[in-house]
């Protein structure tokens, strides 16, 4: 066997869109540090929402074993959904060169800069991450299973995620995230929620709740400090019945590291299980895409996936 022959079957996922638009330009060069990085890359850019699911699907069964998504937790987002729709955890690695808004699950692994990927990639390294999982209901009201890496919400705060508009998110990985907070402000906050937590009713008004298997959420934004991607539990933040000056406060105090957490009407806890469902029709975001709505059960796949990044610190 060649030592070719040895070289993982790489699959370069491209989203041209995302970071604004600006990955479009980037796709060459992107491609030639891959190459440079010693692979042979197949390359596809994808074209509409969920083509990256349906390119990476095709890409596994063609018989590749190396999924590298270039663009934002969006892009991620689908193609490790496809990796486990498909029960490929154990054989593929997933991968990222991150150049969308948010970033933040690159950033959470040590992988934020493209530099930093393309390194890990080049050295072979890999960490075993868990996955969340959730199921709930498509817009028929049909059972759906999705999975995420970042977190799952409904309520008031993940829908600024999905209110900002494309041209917008050429303002940065943060600043679209805080103007259309305070656009949303404008607005009712606040819906009840039946709410349990590994078994215990907290059912209540929220603004929001919150479920995390990393640290971030919104482009550098801490919503859950210390949530590891390895440790199993994942982090559920509670948002209560909070008024627009708390909500700013919040918006503040993930800015200064998850500060928010100290603040009354705002609970956390680890857990294994969640179910909610809302007082009216509730989209449910997932790692800043819409994954389905209200009624849903949220859980913890351990080690779903062999992630291309460095071993964790320490």
């Amino acid at each position: 066997m060649t030592a070719a022959d040895q070289r993982p079957r790489l699959f370069l996922l491209i989203n041209p869109m995302s970071g604004g638009g600006r990955t479009k330009q980037r796709a060459g060069a992107l491609e030639a540090a891959v190459r440079r990085a010693g692979f042979e890359p197949e390359v596809a850019l994808t074209g509409h929402p969920w083509h990256g699911y349906a390119l990476t699907k095709a890409a596994i069964d063609a018989g590749h074993d190396t999924i590298v998504a270039c663009g934002g937790d969006g892009t991620l987002y689908e193609a490790a959904n496809a990796i486990l729709d498909l029960g490929a955890g154990e054989r593929v690695r997933l991968g990222t060169i991150p150049t969308g808004t948010g970033k933040d699950v690159a950033k959470c692994l040590g992988i934020g800069a493209p530099a930093a990927a393309l390194s890990a990639l080049k050295e072979g390294l890999e960490r075993r991450i868990d996955a969340g999982r959730i199921d709930l209901a498509d817009e028929h009201g049909h059972p759906r299973v999705r999975h995420f890496l970042l977190e799952a919400s409904a309520g008031w705060v993940p829908e600024i995620s999905r209110s900002v508009p494309r041209w917008l998110k050429r303002a940065g990985d943060t600043a679209p995230y805080l103007i259309m907070t305070g656009v949303k402000m404008l607005g009712p906050m606040t819906r009840h929620f039946d709410l349990a937590i590994d078994g215990e009713d907290l059912s209540a008004e929220y603004n929001s709740v919150s479920v995390h298997n990393m640290e971030l959420w919104g482009g550098d934004l801490t919503v859950a400090p210390g949530a590891l991607p390895d440790d199993a539990p994942l982090d559920v933040i509670r948002w209560g019945n909070l008024g627009r000056r708390a909500v700013l406060a919040a918006v503040d105090g993930q800015r200064k590291g998850g500060t928010h957490l100290e603040m009354e009407g705002i609970d956390h806890h680890r857990a294994a299980m969640v179910t909610m469902s809302a007082s009216r029709k509730s989209t449910v975001d997932l790692d800043g895409e819409s994954g389905g709505y209200l009624p849903a059960t949220v859980s913890v796949v351990p080690g779903a996936l062999r992630f291309i990044a460095p071993p964790p610190a320490g």
